[in-house]
């Protein structure tokens, strides 16, 4: 017994020693054809990014000829922190991402809900509520900057039903809502198609069980759905938080960052701050504090997502 065992040990060991001589013989041809995409990403973003670290302790105009990078230390990161544009900008971003994201998350999942059923209503529902999410930033920044124009469509339509105008380009208050209209009016439909895919791929099991004890329909949704989909919500969540923090063109064209600092995001303050301002040192350290941040909450969201799905789990 023990002969025979010892055998097929040996019988199948060996393959697996050839399959990893073989791999480690490979090895080098494996390493030469990636070594094209490895330079032209050490090129591309490994060497800009230790370069613009580089540059964040220098202080650098280019607007000022024959002047090279002075080496302040900290001194960019403490005249960013010190400004008070960049303190605007930065709760801005804060409350833009924050305020977006969760208004996206909420419609998303209820128009999921919604459009969940088969059907080819539903199918071309689904497909006219996709149109906005696949428009360029630009188009969709000249679009909604003509419709919420002094007289424009909106204006219009609130004055037909007796409401007083709105100067959304005037008001800081208002501009700041009217770019969060339209970035939760183009990015809904990503949490629309993340989430019907989700609902599609869970269990019928656990909602038969939950039909034949009697529940309601808020007690499935709150019960059955809503923890199955924890999940799946944060990552999305933090997908659509990842890009609306550096959202820049939409509000560029929409607002360009005004009344005053009023819609001014970290984005456009460090394109003013580099390629305006030409203070090359105080971009690269806004960056760099900007970079710090978004890993900081990217830590914090990936582990309450492993949270959520341990729980979900149990």
């Amino acid at each position: 017994m023990a002969f025979g065992t010892t055998t097929l040990a040996a019988v199948t060991a060996a393959p697996v020693a050839r399959r990893r001589r073989r791999r480690l013989r490979d090895a080098p041809t494996f390493a030469l054809f990636l070594l094209p995409a490895v330079a032209f990403l050490a090129l591309t973003s490994v060497y800009p990014l230790l370069y613009t670290l580089r540059l964040s302790f220098h202080e650098w105009f280019l607007n000022r000829p024959g002047t090279a990078p002075a080496w302040v230390g900290l001194g960019s990161y403490r005249a960013v922190v010190e400004d008070q544009v960049f303190r605007t900008s930065a709760l801005n971003t804060a409350v833009f991402a924050t305020g977006t994201v969760a208004a996206e998350l909420v419609l998303g999942l209820a128009l999921a809900l919604a459009v969940s059923r088969e059907g080819v209503g539903i199918r071309v529902v689904r497909s006219i509520l996709l149109i906005p999410m696949i428009m360029t930033p630009v188009v969709v920044g000249v679009l909604w900057r003509i419709l919420l124009f002094d007289n424009g469509l909106i204006n219009y339509l609130l004055e037909s039903v007796g409401l007083p105008r709105i100067l959304w380009f005037v008001d800081p208050r208002w501009a700041f809502v009217g770019v969060m209209l339209v970035d939760v009016w183009q990015w809904t439909p990503f949490v629309l198609i993340v989430m019907t895919a989700a609902i599609a791929a869970l269990p019928s099991e656990p909602f038969r069980a939950a039909q034949i004890d009697g529940a309601s329909r808020w007690q499935v949704f709150r019960y059955l759905t809503l923890p199955m989909l924890t999940p799946v919500l944060l990552v999305t969540g933090l997908l659509r938080f990842m890009d609306a923090i550096k959202v820049f063109d939409t509000i560029y064209v929409l607002t360009g960052g005004g009344p005053g600092y009023a819609t001014e995001m970290l984005s456009s303050y460090i394109y003013k701050q580099g390629l305006r301002y030409f203070n090359v040192g105080g971009a690269a350290a806004a960056s760099w504090l900007f970079l710090a941040v978004v890993l900081a909450l990217s830590v914090v969201i990936v582990k309450a997502r492993a949270r959520a799905s341990r729980s979900a789990a149990v």
